[in-house]
């Protein structure tokens, strides 16, 4: 098949481009700049480079300021469209930049999809369009619920604006939860959630050993332990979104969540022994008022996460388990090993 990427320089696109380009498709990969596709083909095995083709465009821009020249090269010769590129911020002050993006950057990209006459259009978007509910099932959420930041605000609108060019496309959604490194390398291009937690806990080591502060009281970070967090590794996500060229079941949404998700005070109990650092203490995140300054800004960086950390989300997957038993791929079983895995990974 030939199929158009964007965002195919972040780190699922990269991982999705390579996927693909071994399974003998041809990618169109939309970049930014020169610098971006160069670090594309540079992470592209040399047997493959030749199935890769870069198209210059920017999803902010009027059919993402793709070329009238690349447009004719493109009509009629896309199969299937990913759209991956998204601005990822949870502070309130990018909200506007989070909507130009995510919501108009999208129409953008259905505007080209359609004018150039692709068959599937297959948005990623994130499986917190559930806003505040604990629950979600693979469906479109309400916009007009209560979300906890802008970020999960604009990707749900951006849903709902997918689904009205249903009648162009076979559409379908995939909504990755937590996106964290390869299962089997640990491997991560991203300092995103588990990645900030790590970097944390690597300069307060350091700063207590540099401070001779071993022997001292432990540090709290303010951490829900009984909690889980919806972690899926990067391979996975792209197990699933390469399925669904195949199998891909028309107007059809997608979790791609973890059914067993890890508790904090494992990942914690992982991250500490990996580290060899085992002078911070897990309380709960309503004791922020017991804090020291220095503990504060040890939490700080986290903050933002903090509605995610207080509570566990459950996903119903029917879709996606149908989708992979049709497709003959293995479901997520990430166990502790796999976990230790992707954590050890950053420790180094």
């Amino acid at each position: 098949m030939n199929i158009l990427l964007t965002g195919a320089t972040g780190f699922v696109g990269k991982q999705l481009t390579i996927r693909l380009l071994s399974e003998g498709h041809t990618v169109y990969a939309l970049a930014r700049n020169e610098r971006k596709a160069q670090a594309l083909e540079k992470a592209v095995p040399s047997e493959f480079q030749q199935q890769l083709i870069h198209i210059h465009g920017d999803i902010s821009k009027k059919l993402v300021g793709v070329s009238s020249e690349d447009v004719e090269r493109l009509t009629n010769q896309i199969d299937t469209v990913y759209h991956i590129a998204a601005y990822l911020s949870f502070d309130e002050q990018d909200r506007e930049k989070t909507f130009e993006i995510n919501v108009e950057g999208t129409k953008e990209v259905l505007e080209l999809s359609k004018k150039i006459g692709t068959e599937n259009f297959f948005h990623v978007s994130t499986a917190y369009t559930l806003g505040d509910a604990q629950y979600a099932e693979e469906e479109l959420h309400p916009v007009d619920r209560s979300f906890v930041n802008s970020y999960e605000e604009s990707k749900c609108h951006a849903e709902h604006l997918v689904f009205q060019y249903k009648e162009h496309f076979n559409i379908n959604i995939y909504r990755p939860a937590i996106i964290v490194g390869d299962s089997r390398t640990g491997e991560a291009d991203t300092t995103f959630a588990l990645y900030g937690i790590i970097r944390s806990f690597q300069i307060m080591k350091k700063r207590m050993e540099r401070k001779n502060l071993v022997d001292s009281p432990k540090v709290r970070f303010l951490c829900n332990e009984d909690t889980a967090q919806n972690f899926v590794p990067v391979d996975y996500v792209v197990d699933v979104l390469t399925a669904g060229l195949e199998n891909g079941k028309p107007h059809t949404i997608y979790h791609i969540t973890n059914s067993n998700p890890p508790i904090n005070r494992k990942v914690y109990e992982i991250l500490t022994s990996e580290l060899d650092f085992h002078q911070v203490q897990l309380v709960p995140t309503d004791r922020k008022d017991e804090l020291t300054e220095q503990e504060l800004r040890f939490n700080e960086p986290m903050e933002v996460f903090h509605p995610y950390i207080d509570k566990t989300l459950t996903f119903d997957d029917s879709n996606t388990s149908q989708l992979l038993g049709d497709s003959n791929v293995k479901p997520l079983d990430m166990d502790e090993k796999v976990l230790r895995t992707i954590i050890a990974e950053k420790c180094r």
